[in-house]
């Protein structure tokens, strides 16, 4: 009978086992396969001719006629998208829903008055979310 028990315990350490090591496996894979990322979020108060990031900060003078939004993403599984919202003094004032492309990339959004004057003076922010988290 005791060799029994000890064959009853061996093998269930050996269930136990292997399932903690399928666990950490299947966390790491789903992990690096695919989970969307955003990387990097940068503000900015000009963009060059590729919509690269110029003059970038949090903190902005007065006069500025636009402050852009740009960030890089990565493992895109494609027609997802993210939604940006802009705020001035705590107040929802623009937003936009933009699909990504699949895989790796970069986006930029800006906010500007449509007649080209300067931004109001004031406290702004800007959200993105995805799937409206």
């Amino acid at each position: 009978m005791a060799r029994n028990g000890r064959v009853f315990l061996l093998l269930m350490f050996s269930v136990i086992g292997s399932l903690i090591i399928f666990s950490f496996w299947a966390v790491r894979s789903n992990k690096a396969a695919g989970s969307f990322e955003i990387n990097r979020v940068l503000l900015c108060d000009e963009v060059d001719e590729q919509m690269q990031p110029l003059r970038e900060g949090t903190v902005f003078g007065y006069g500025a006629r636009q402050l852009c939004l740009w960030f890089d993403y990565s493992r895109s599984p494609g027609g997802d998208g993210v939604q940006v919202r802009w705020y001035y003094r705590n107040r929802a004032i623009h937003s936009e829903f933009i699909r990504l492309s699949a895989g790796d990339g970069a986006r930029t959004f800006c906010l500007l008055l449509e007649d080209g004057s300067p931004l109001p003076k004031g406290s702004y922010s800007v959200q993105i979310s995805l799937y409206d988290r």
